[in-house]
């Protein structure tokens, strides 16, 4: 995703890029973007995107081993295209305003294709001024801007989304092996859900394009999955918000990664469903390497 937002971004601005992925950088680099060799290199840039995995990364980035945070001058502004945790991130931002640092956030929702042409939503936590000075950088990577409120507020509708997201996922499942189960053929159903009631975005987007097509390899895993769940619902902890179908979806991940490894890609839920119901919604010819199938 990080490589997805940066080819956009380098389209209209210079860019200096760091990722540990020597490949990743590469490509950038191809395309006309300086490298940097060390990631304290970043620190003579004034404006700074992150795209990393969890808040936990951000939080070594800037204030670990590499100390990128104490050599930042004042007045850099960060913007965090992590899928993070408002409280983190908030936090964070505090310590470095202390410095003079501005630190957005900017998390993101529509998949790498999305972000690849351009349309991919990005949430915007900032104040006022903050969001005025970014904006000129978030628009070269999408139009699909939404100012949420101030700083933190962009990670909170984030987990939101995917709280859905991941809920629809799995319920989408549910109900297909309902159906396989009793005879309907999965196309088929796909195709009454999507023109009726109990259509949504994954059934759209997903099951029929890709799922029943063997294309699972999204590039997105169940332990990143569960550990935006897992953020929404502690969201609703702190807030006080009962979340029932939020835990339930939390504890379901939970029970695909004890099966299966955080590591596997998010979509092999489909295959634990086929699993206990006894179906084959998901075809056992897929783009998952061996070790990613559940037989």
């Amino acid at each position: 995703m990080g490589g997805a937002l940066a080819t956009q971004l380098q389209r209209s601005h210079p860019l200096v890029v760091y990722d540990r992925s020597e490949s990743a950088v590469e490509k950038l680099v191809q395309s006309g973007a300086a490298r940097a060799a060390r990631i304290e290199d970043l620190a003579a840039c004034s404006v700074l995107f992150l795209c990393l995995p969890t808040s936990d990364h951000v939080d070594e980035v800037l204030f670990g081993d590499s100390g990128l945070g104490a050599k930042l001058q004042p007045g850099t502004l960060i913007v965090d295209q992590t899928t993070g945790d408002p409280k983190a991130t908030r936090r964070m931002a505090q310590t470095l305003r202390e410095r003079g640092i501005d630190l957005i956030d900017a998390p993101v929702s529509g998949g790498i294709a999305g972000a690849q042409a351009g349309t991919i939503a990005i949430m915007v936590g900032a104040s006022d001024a903050q969001y005025e000075r970014a904006l000129p950088y978030l628009k070269a990577i999408s139009s699909n801007l939404f100012h949420t409120g101030d700083v933190g507020a962009g990670h909170v509708i984030k987990l939101v989304n995917n709280l859905m997201s991941t809920a629809q996922r799995l319920l989408s499942f549910e109900a297909m092996t309902l159906a396989a189960k009793n005879g309907v053929d999965p196309v088929k159903a796909v195709e009454v859900l999507v023109a009726s009631g109990g259509r949504n975005a994954y059934l759209e987007k997903m099951m029929g394009p890709r799922i029943l097509q063997g294309k699972l390899n999204v590039g997105f895993t169940l332990g990143l999955a569960h550990k935006d769940a897992r953020l929404a619902c502690q969201l609703g902890i702190d807030s006080e918000v009962p979340l029932f179908f939020g835990n339930l979806t939390r504890e379901l991940y939970q029970s695909c990664i004890a099966e299966m490894g955080r590591d596997n890609q998010v979509d092999t839920v489909g295959q634990y469903f086929d699993r206990i119901a006894g179906t084959s919604v998901v075809p056992a010819e897929n783009d998952l390497p061996a070790k990613g199938k559940v037989g």
